[in-house]
């Protein structure tokens, strides 16, 4: 399935028109991130300083309005009460998403059972238990270890899928036995993409296949259906 990822940006009527594009564009799914409305304190990024270099941009959102972080209007040191916040998405907006298109709706970055219930409220399509792969806040539990919770509260009504912590096929297998329907992978294709290009992230995608092969092998399940609970020592 083809997922066009979703920040709802301060400008509203810029996002609108990026979800309209999505659609129109044959995407099957959006997946709003609603775990990150301001940046975190990314320490390490900071002292890298790291800027797009001269002929890059960020080409989908060529025309959107600046935000106040950009302009300077959010403030020194001013968030709480500030137009930087003011902006933000609220479960209002993800209505208003949800509004705009026929596409199902994801929710990323979900965490708490209490946001799965809201989410499932809301008529949402999906959820991504995600900690934004732990960039975002500081003291995050793993998604692993929210997980299970947020699978019962879900009960099947929706996919549920994993993201953040997965390197091994053995990742996987974990993830799938504690109530994911799938997992999302984003470090790992990266380094076989920088290492390799296209083949790199190929040979990526083999490798946690094989791992995920080998564990299934190893804890006597012949095909995905077999994984469950019982297989996890907790």
């Amino acid at each position: 399935m083809a997922r066009s990822r979703l920040y709802v940006q301060p400008d509203r009527g810029f996002t609108r028109e990026l979800v309209q594009r999505a659609q129109s564009a044959g995407y099957q799914a959006l997946v709003v991130t609603v775990d990150a409305p301001v940046s975190g304190l990314r320490n390490r990024e900071q002292r890298a300083g790291f800027t797009l270099p001269p002929g890059i941009e960020a080409i989908n959102l060529r025309g959107m309005r600046p935000s106040p972080q950009q302009t300077g209007e959010a403030g020194s040191g001013v968030l709480l009460g500030g137009p930087l916040l003011a902006a933000a998405p609220t479960w209002n907006d993800i209505e208003w998403v949800r509004s705009l298109t026929s596409l199902p709706v994801l929710l990323k970055g979900i965490m708490t059972m209490e946001d799965a219930k809201r989410a499932m409220d809301a008529n949402i399509g999906g959820i991504v238990v995600s900690n934004h792969g732990g960039r975002t806040l500081d003291a995050q539990p793993s998604t692993i270890g929210v997980l299970p919770d947020i699978a019962d509260a879900v009960g099947g009504r929706v996919p549920v899928l994993l993201d953040s912590g997965i390197r091994r096929g053995s990742d996987v297998f974990k993830a799938l036995a504690l109530g994911a329907t799938a997992v999302l992978v984003g470090r790992p294709y990266v380094y076989g993409l920088a290492a390799a290009g296209a083949v790199g992230v190929s040979h990526v995608i083999h490798i946690l296949r094989a791992e995920l092969e080998l564990t299934m092998a190893l804890t006597g399940c012949r095909t995905l259906g077999d994984i469950s609970p019982a297989l996890i020592q907790r």
